[in-house]
């Protein structure tokens, strides 16, 4: 496998005042709650919904196991960007540590 050329044009300094920065804590928060949101929605996955029938009759209606897992696997997904997005400054600071070893 080829290895890609990953160019950071941020220095150390840059990166680490938006670690410190308020606008950076104010992205963790935000993110924190979505992924808290996709954690309270990933538990409710397949729980039977409210509907009406043409006759205006409540009804329960149950997802198919194919749409449970689809919706599983979206939500995994989604946390697992969030996580990465949260790791980006650190994941500058480790190329910039092996450019300058290199």
């Amino acid at each position: 496998m080829e290895e890609l050329d990953i160019v950071v044009k941020s220095t150390k300094g840059q990166i680490e005042d938006i670690k410190s920065s308020m606008f950076w804590i104010d992205v963790q928060d935000e993110l924190g709650r979505l992924k808290t949101a996709l954690s309270n929605e990933y538990d409710l996955v397949g729980e039977a919904k409210v509907d009406h029938d043409d006759e205006g009759r409540r009804i329960k209606v149950y997802p198919s196991t194919a749409e449970t897992l689809i919706h599983l696997g979206d939500i995994r997904g989604r946390k697992k960007a969030i996580d990465y997005f949260l790791s980006l400054p650190e994941i500058f600071l480790n190329l910039l540590e092996v450019k300058k070893d290199a």
